[in-house]
């Protein structure tokens, strides 16, 4: 008897903590855009909270889009939700630096955590972005050059 009972809490404990996953489940959006150049001036990346991404790339806005899936490693996948975490900490405003100012392009991110929606257009400067952000959009932009068509 002793042993079904703990088998019972066994099972229940792993049915919990499927639903504690899904209250963190994410999907990240980036999308960087540069003014001046010739090839793959509008990139967007998008992740989920799972590890899943894709990747689309097109010469300019409303042209077409080369573009390619993968899967996160396990450790890009661990700093990812660390970084999503980071980011969460504090509001974020709608604006961040001088975004496509002097032809430096424009980064635009977006989070959607359940009834949590975020979104904001960075400065691809690093020194003009806020820390809550600056580890993401250096992250997610990694990938997205890593993992091009």
């Amino acid at each position: 008897m002793r042993i079904q009972a703990v088998l019972l809490a066994v099972l229940l404990m792993a049915c919990g903590g499927g639903d504690a996953l899904n209250e963190d489940a994410f999907v990240v959006r980036f999308e960087a855009s540069y003014g001046e150049c010739e090839t793959g001036c509008v990139s967007r990346l998008e992740v989920s909270s799972e590890g899943e991404a894709r990747v689309a790339v097109a010469d300019g806005p409303g042209l077409p889009e080369r573009t390619r899936s993968f899967s996160l490693t396990r450790a890009e996948r661990a700093g990812l939700l660390e970084d999503v975490r980071l980011s969460r900490t504090e509001p974020w405003e709608e604006r961040y630096g001088c975004p496509d100012c002097a032809d430096q392009g424009t980064f635009i991110l977006g989070l959607s955590a359940g009834a949590d929606e975020r979104g904001s257009t960075v400065d691809p400067m690093p020194h003009r972005q806020p820390a809550h952000l600056t580890p993401l959009l250096a992250r997610l932009e990694a990938l997205l050059i890593a993992n091009k068509p």
